[in-house]
């Protein structure tokens, strides 16, 4: 073994090789080198995005919602409130009621507008300690009480506030202080197309917040309001229909839910962890990372072509030096092993400087953001996290393509007759 490494890093650095060999061999590298750098670099920024939405997600959602079991409410919440909090890893509590419902407006350019919502109902001073989503509002959340000098829609005089995702407020054209219907539609009217056809339990309030949240469906669907006034709009009985919890750790939200649901004053309660609610989100980028995987395969498999290339044209150049090292009495295994190791050898500098320069552009990427435009994507700058773990594998990949690759040439170095190797000199 000692014998090939020490050949077959001649034969790499032997002024006499011939242009062809050296220019095939570089080419392969460099093949190489493409493949792994964009790779790494990719997956750097794929681990960036996904901490990206992960931190929205849960500056947005509270780590672990606890419900009674079937669909009880919580006759009185305070209690429980205290003793969640007394718990290990948990960091803060508020209740909560939600439902889905309608949202309806007559614009002011006479269209009547109309949007399905999911109202949350909420107690302001607790959720400030569970979410951001009081802080994401404009203007800066004062209450849910219209401010005053405000001009108001309507003559009723001041109503019960909403906050609206910025996109929903949009789509029904509602600005602060106009008057939106809230409702909830009777079974035999839940799927009818008109204003007017609608019937069920409603009421009216007053816009005065919108939310930003970054995130699509949170601003086109959320509605929050405060939480005893929408408990008795939705006809909750009890405080609440469940409790948001925030964790210390978001990542420990399945330990700190099960903690929770051990507790005896929690028998035959449900938890869902910000994880649960995102399953498909975070799984279909998982999928993503995979599939990028199989791209490096295919774009290395490529690249090793060239080394296959280079093997072969170097095995028809050193024919009668292969010949006299099988007359001296090296074996077969070891003339394959020269072969091997010189093809690998190529791969593994293109490994290195390929790593090397996705390390280097990402460090970079880190220190000197990249901007985008907003309106493209959630995120203003490219998000960039490096993870060893994704360099090893890559690199690990490669290597593995690149050995296999000059399996075909050791193979017919190995077979060749020594005598019909000189004679052909």
């Amino acid at each position: 073994m000692r014998l090939s490494l020490l050949l077959a890093l001649r034969h790499l650095s032997d002024p006499r090789r011939s242009r062809a060999l050296t220019m095939t061999g570089l080419v392969a590298a460099g093949g190489i080198f493409v493949g792994v750098l964009a790779l790494t670099l990719i997956l750097s920024v794929m681990n960036g995005m996904e901490r990206e939405l992960a931190v929205l997600i849960q500056d947005g959602e509270a780590h672990v919602e606890l419900r009674p079991g079937g669909a009880g409410a919580i006759a009185h919440v305070a209690p429980l409130l205290d003793l969640i909090e007394a718990q290990p890893g948990v960091a803060a509590a508020a209740p909560f009621v939600r439902s889905e419902l309608l949202l309806a407006r007559h614009g002011a350019d006479g269209r009547r507008r109309m949007e399905t919502a999911t109202i949350t109902g909420l107690d302001p001073e607790r959720e400030a300690r569970v979410t951001e989503i009081l802080s994401w509002c404009e203007p800066r959340f004062r209450g849910f009480a219209p401010a005053e000098g405000w001009i108001l829609e309507g003559d009723e005089g001041p109503l019960p506030g909403l906050i609206l995702g910025i996109e929903l407020a949009q789509s029904l054209g509602a600005g602060l202080g106009d008057r939106v219907r809230l409702v909830v539609p009777d079974a035999a009217t839940a799927r009818a197309g008109s204003l007017d056809s609608l019937r069920g339990r409603e009421t009216w309030r007053h816009v005065v917040g919108l939310v930003d949240g970054r995130l699509y469906e949170f601003n086109a669907t959320r509605v929050f309001g405060a939480l005893a006034p929408t408990a008795a709009f939705l006809r909750v009985d009890g405080e609440a229909q469940g409790i948001a919890v925030r964790c210390d750790d978001p990542e420990a939200a399945g330990g700190v839910a099960g903690a929770l649901l051990a507790l005896p004053e929690l028998a035959g309660w449900r938890a869902e962890t910000w994880q649960d609610r995102n399953r498909v989100l975070f799984e279909a980028m998982g999928r993503e990372k995979a599939l990028m995987y199989l791209f490096l395969l295919l774009t290395v498999a490529v690249a090793s072509l060239g080394i296959v290339g280079a093997m072969t044209l170097m095995v028809s150049e050193k024919r009668a030096e292969i010949g006299i090292l099988r007359t001296l009495g090296m074996s077969r295994r070891a003339v394959m092993g020269v072969i091997v190791l010189e093809g690998w050898l190529v791969g593994l500098s293109g490994v290195a400087a390929g790593t090397l320069g996705g390390l280097g552009l990402g460090l970079w990427l880190q220190r000197y953001p990249l901007r985008i435009p907003w309106d493209l994507f959630i995120m203003d700058t490219v998000p960039v996290v490096l993870n060893p773990v994704d360099f090893l594998w890559v690199g690990s990949l490669t290597l593995g393509v690149c050995l296999l690759a000059t399996l075909y040439p050791g193979w017919e170095a190995a077979r060749m007759d020594p005598v019909q190797a000189i004679r052909s000199v």
